[in-house]
């Protein structure tokens, strides 16, 4: 029985509608209301002229083929896109009904067309305002053509009534009797159908107002979080570097103190102690420089990339053999000059460092689209086996060998960082011996940071 009147009254369509949409479930109750109401209605009007006639009615005929249309509208529809489609055909369907019946029941004088104003309410509340003033400007044009035709013509007449006046005026009654009724149930329906509304925008409101405080709490305890995790990390710099310091002033002592007596095997160890010394110091520094690489957040400013591009390559010095070349005109956009000026040190400082030709050339170019910046930074150095485009980017893996050249493994894993914490991404492009490609999309609405994400990977 549950099932049976689900399905009759189309509750799986109810449901594609969405819960947060409380005016189009609003709206579909009262489409469903009205087409049962006006069903009834419909064909007990069409049964009332059949039996009123001895011959064949096409008023009648027409009034049940209304009737059947109104609920097979209701039916067919399927798609929550063309229900405003189908609240306009059942509301044209029933002025019909109203309109066809007021010939045989006198006309203007007719008590059916107290249902106009259920109509222009309905209009109203299923479609819009705009529809509503149409709809009431129709009711209005059929009014007064109701009086023309009944003050002027035959047009209209009694027959529905056989001419008794007693049934006349029980119909009237009646009529005035259920208009009242409908204009009053839909007027509770509208203020409780406000009420639901309102109420649930209320609980929302509610349920934001302890969002928020739940968010300024949690934003609260990660500011705390990040400046207790910033102390820690000075702290831990501070006592790692000190030995360390120790450790490289003592062999300099020492071998200020030893002189020419030291032997070139005891110089040697002591020189490989001062490099780890130096490189141990170095990886401290990067440690610190990726934990805090998403949290070094500028203000946005008009920054000209050409320029940028060569104050960075000032600032991390050209050597005699580099040359830099600008495939095309950089843009100038409006962004965090620092962090986009980090992606670009990083990247063409790792393009001269790990070049292998004599005479190395460092490509930069870009392309913009509508959501961003896709910037390019190739060179013609050794290239990198597509086995290792991903484990470039994570921190400590380097391709070179330590004593080969002096690497941290930290400068694409920083990379990658500050380009997805704006919403962009890095990848590479390379093959051995060809040369690598390395591009990020840099957007031009950057995503502003969040707070859990940073603390996390601070964290870890």
């Amino acid at each position: 029985m549950k099932l049976l009147f689900s399905k009759l009254f189309r509750q799986h369509m109810y449901e594609k509608i969405p819960a947060e949409d409380l005016m189009a479930r609003q709206r579909f109750t009262l489409f469903r209301i009205y087409s049962f109401t006006a069903f009834i209605a419909s064909l007990f009007t069409a049964l009332q002229i059949s039996t009123s006639f001895e011959q064949t009615s096409y008023t009648g005929i027409l009034l049940y083929m209304l009737a059947t249309l109104i609920m097979v509208n209701f039916f067919i529809v399927k798609s929550i896109h063309k229900l405003p489609i189908a609240y306009s055909i059942s509301i044209g369907v029933g002025f019909l009904v109203v309109h066809t019946q007021a010939y045989t029941a006198g006309g203007l004088m007719n008590s059916g067309t107290m249902y106009l104003c259920v109509l222009i309410m309905t209009a109203f509340m299923l479609l819009d305002a705009r529809a509503g003033k149409v709809f009431t400007g129709i009711a209005i044009l059929n009014v007064i053509y109701f009086f023309v035709i009944t003050e002027y013509t035959s047009f209209t007449n009694y027959n529905l009534f056989k001419g008794d006046t007693s049934l006349i005026h029980q119909d009237a009654l009646t009529t005035f009797l259920l208009g009242l009724f409908l204009v009053a149930a839909q007027s509770n329906y509208l203020n409780s159908g406000k009420n639901v509304i309102i109420e649930k925008i209320s609980a929302q409101k509610d349920e934001l107002l302890r969002n928020n405080q739940k968010l300024k709490e949690y934003t609260a305890s990660l500011e705390k979080s990040n400046s207790e995790l910033d102390r820690f990390a000075s702290i831990v710099s501070h006592d790692l570097k000190a030995p360390l310091r120790a450790i490289g002033n003592l062999t300099g002592w020492i071998e200020e103190d030893a002189g020419d007596q030291m032997s070139k095997e005891v110089r040697t160890n002591f020189d490989m102690i001062k490099q780890r010394v130096n490189r141990m110091e170095d990886l401290i520094n990067a440690i610190l420089d990726y934990s805090r690489a998403d949290r070094r957040i500028g203000e946005d400013e008009k920054v000209d990339t050409n320029k940028l591009v060569i104050d960075t390559l000032d600032f991390i010095g050209k050597p005699d053999n580099a040359e830099l070349i600008f495939t095309n005109q950089l843009p100038v956009l409006f962004s965090d000059r620092t962090r986009l000026s980090q992606v670009f040190s990083n990247l063409i400082g790792n393009a001269i460092k790990y070049n292998d030709k004599p005479d190395i050339k460092v490509f930069v170019s870009s392309i913009e689209t509508p959501e961003g910046y896709t910037f390019s930074v190739k060179d013609n150095g050794p290239g990198i086996d597509p086995l290792y485009h991903e484990r470039i980017f994570v921190i400590f893996q380097t391709l070179n060998r330590r004593d080969d050249v002096e690497s941290t493994g930290v400068g694409l894993a920083i990379v990658k960082k500050i380009v997805e914490d704006c919403g962009g991404k890095v990848w590479v492009e390379s093959d051995l011996g060809k040369g690598a490609d390395f591009k990020f999309f840099w957007p031009k609405n950057k995503k502003n940071a969040d707070p859990v994400l940073i603390a996390a990977t601070i964290v870890v």
